[in-house]
């Protein structure tokens, strides 16, 4: 969900519709960045960096969604998501995956295989994210993957071609200047430009739009 000029914050987000809507597109799998679910997770007044509390430590092996439900998986090489007993028990997936590259501290590894949580370690200095895709199809039979990340990490996916659809609501709000936008083509100094094809338009409630472009 974005303001008219693309912006992710700095707007009244309508939480209710941005789920409703994205629950109607095919996943297996919800892809997330460390820092997208640190932040969320804050503003419900979880620390995500820190140790899992006694009542997390006793459910780390009974996740709370079942068969039907996405996987949710966490792009973190920095190994900054600690408390996983929280986030593996919650209800809106089936269980937590974690991304890693082969600088990702040992100690953090050694924390996922000690909780129980799966992983997957490639790529020097940033996770490789076509062999993920890959190792998430090979593994765990995942097909459709939906991004809820930040400018970053969707940047960087659209860069390297993984990208084939485009869906995004627009929320009937300018923000003007603000540091959180869609796409940044500042990560890694390469340009994120793509055409696109414009698939579907579906107005929503309150005067949201209901974008879905394929990727050129």
């Amino acid at each position: 969900m974005e303001s008219v000029d693309g912006r992710l914050t700095g707007f009244p987000a309508d939480q209710g519709l941005f789920y409703e809507t994205a629950a109607q597109l095919p996943q297996q799998a919800v892809l997330c960045g460390s820092a997208t679910l640190i932040g969320g997770a804050a503003g419900a007044g979880v620390d995500l960096t820190a140790p899992d509390t006694a009542p997390d430590t006793a459910q780390r092996d009974a996740p709370s969604g079942d068969g039907s439900s996405p996987w949710l998986v966490v792009v973190d090489g920095g190994g900054r998501i600690t408390r996983l007993g929280w986030l593996r028990t919650q209800p809106h997936w089936r269980d937590v995956l974690v991304l890693c590259h082969e600088s990702t501290p040992d100690t953090h590894l050694e924390l996922l295989r000690r909780n129980g949580i799966g992983h997957f370690v490639g790529g020097a200095g940033r996770v490789d994210l076509a062999v993920a895709l890959g190792w998430l199809a090979a593994e765990h039979g995942v097909r459709d993957v939906r991004v809820d990340a930040g400018g970053t990490l969707n940047g960087v996916l659209l860069r390297a071609g993984l990208v084939d659809e485009l869906s995004v609501i627009v929320a009937p709000y300018v923000v003007g200047d603000g540091p959180v936008s869609l796409f940044r083509d500042d990560a890694y100094g390469e340009s994120a430009q793509r055409g696109l094809n414009l698939t579907s338009a579906t107005p929503l409630r309150d005067d949201h739009v209901w974008l879905r472009y394929r990727v050129s």
